[in-house]
């Protein structure tokens, strides 16, 4: 099998990550390290070009809907009803064009939406799902897409 990438890409890809780009949220009692959905599709945009990349939304599907108070702990307001919404999804990428040249990844992801609006809490949750995926696929290229987040 002939390499698909450049050896500028092979570069890129190879690179250590930005540490720069590295974001962190709370998650449950500990801290998740994680890159934004726009910056890897910048990142892939920037190492494979504008058009030597695709993404395709291969399944995606509604695990949960449900209604849940939604409020501020702590404030003192009172909750207000609203939905619980959580989408599972698996995108496709590929890089590369014409059979032989294509290198293709899958990942799964989930995403969750909370909000007032059932519609909105779909479309929040549907997103996250979608990203999710992308950034798991994208992330088996190598580390500016994430791989190094996993690295203890």
């Amino acid at each position: 099998m002939t390499c698909t990438f450049s050896t500028e890409q092979i570069a890129c890809l190879s690179a250590p990550l930005d540490r720069a780009k590295v974001r962190q949220r709370e998650q449950g009692r500990s801290k998740v390290s994680y890159l934004e959905g726009w910056q890897v599709i910048a990142e892939a945009n920037r190492i494979f070009g504008f058009d030597g990349w695709q993404r395709e939304t291969i399944e995606v599907r509604c695990v949960n809907q449900s209604e849940r108070p939604i409020g501020a702990r702590g404030t003192g307001r009172e909750a207000r009803p609203g939905w619980g919404v959580t989408y599972t999804a698996r995108v496709r990428i590929t890089v590369g064009e014409g059979p032989g040249a294509q290198v293709i990844r899958e990942g799964s992801g989930a995403g969750h939406g909370i909000d007032t609006d059932l519609g909105q809490a779909h479309e929040s949750a549907l997103k996250e799902a979608e990203t999710d995926a992308m950034k798991r696929a994208l992330m088996t290229f190598g580390n500016p897409f994430g791989l190094a987040l996993y690295d203890k």
